[in-house]
């Protein structure tokens, strides 16, 4: 493909337009191509991530999970994010046709991207209009950012002093990116983080590592009959609740995701582990929320799964998270608003 062609599709993006054509033309001249077959992946959700894509020719789509969520042409772009925030691919994105794309690697990206003002400020925008965090402080990092670039691009004196101010600005992200924003909980992101360190940590000293997995019963039923905005708040409510149980600074209350809600307790016996989800337990039925759709009694109630183990070297902490939920089946298959304990076979 010509190069003048791959430049008019470096256009179409939203933040790569803004470079100069001279640095864009060192951009494609230090980039390779990529071609995909129809079906072929880019890459998958979960992957790591050290390089962006730019479609140059066909289409692409994009799959969450099993649902697809987008596709797209020429000039669209895959897999900035991961080099913004998290080295991890938010998606699988592959090809729907023959496709060519341009991959631009980290380095280059850090190299010709983030030395623009004008690039700066495009990516920021993007960053926050894709989070979920708290858009008033990401508004107003970008609003004190893009007056620092404006600045920059009229003086070109101040380009030090935007650079330490982005700094701070990722750090705040990435602070952020961690906390789920409804209740304030850590997100799933932070969880498999802190789980795996744990799992490591209680292997090395072979100590015990418990997990407590925690289901609202009949939410969806709750979501259907008082409607989201109540829903959002029993969320928050119960939130508060598992974040109370959990006070030493070895533990993470987390929110898993939808009405689950989970509990890292390092060195925590099961024994100990099953009085704190008994705790929990208790302290939800003691909100006295309004459940007229759930046949336990009228209140809302949660139901618990806990799994104590001892990593061995070299296992992974699937097995852990494995048995908690099969726990947490276990206490709803039961009947509900109850603790069950499943140990390891």
């Amino acid at each position: 493909m010509p190069t003048t062609d791959k430049l008019a599709c470096l256009q179409q993006t939203d933040f790569l337009r803004l470079l100069p054509r001279e640095t864009l033309e060192k951009l494609v001249a230090s980039s390779r191509d990529v071609t995909l077959g129809p079906g072929q992946e880019l890459f998958h959700e979960g992957d790591p991530g050290r390089a962006m894509y730019v479609v140059l020719e066909g289409r692409m789509g994009v799959r969450k999970g099993e649902k697809e969520i987008a596709e797209g042409g020429p000039g669209n772009y895959y897999g900035e994010m991961a080099l913004i925030e998290s080295k991890v691919r938010s998606a699988t994105v592959y090809a729907l046709e023959p496709t060519r794309l341009l991959e631009i690697t980290e380095d280059q990206f850090k190299a010709h991207v983030t030395t623009s003002p004008g690039a700066l400020m495009a990516m920021m925008k993007t960053i926050s209009s894709r989070s979920r965090h708290d858009l008033e402080t990401l508004d107003s990092d970008f609003q004190r950012l893009k007056g620092y670039a404006a600045e920059v691009e009229r003086t070109n004196q101040e380009l030090t002093q935007t650079k330490r101010q982005l700094t701070e600005s990722n750090t705040q992200l990435e602070r952020l990116s961690t906390l789920d924003t409804l209740t304030g909980l850590a997100n799933r992101r932070r969880f498999d983080e802190v789980l795996r360190y744990e799992w490591r940590r209680s292997a090395r000293e072979a100590t015990p590592l418990s997990l407590v997995f925690c289901d609202i019963d009949f939410f969806k039923a709750f979501n259907d009959g008082y409607g989201h905005l109540a829903g959002d708040a029993c969320l928050a409510q119960v939130g508060r609740a598992v974040s109370t149980v959990s006070n030493r600074p070895g533990d993470l209350a987390a929110r898993y995701g939808g009405e689950e809600f989970v509990l890292i307790l390092p060195g925590t016996t099961e024994e100990g582990a099953r009085l704190l989800a008994e705790k929990l337990r208790a302290r939800v039925e003691e909100l006295r929320i309004l459940h007229a759709r759930s046949p336990l009694g009228g209140r809302l109630t949660i139901s618990l799964g806990v799994a104590c183990m001892v990593p061995r070297p070299g296992s992974e902490p699937k097995e852990l998270l494995d048995l908690a939920d099969r726990a947490l089946y276990a206490a709803k298959e039961g009947g509900r608003n109850r603790v069950k304990v499943l140990r390891p076979e």
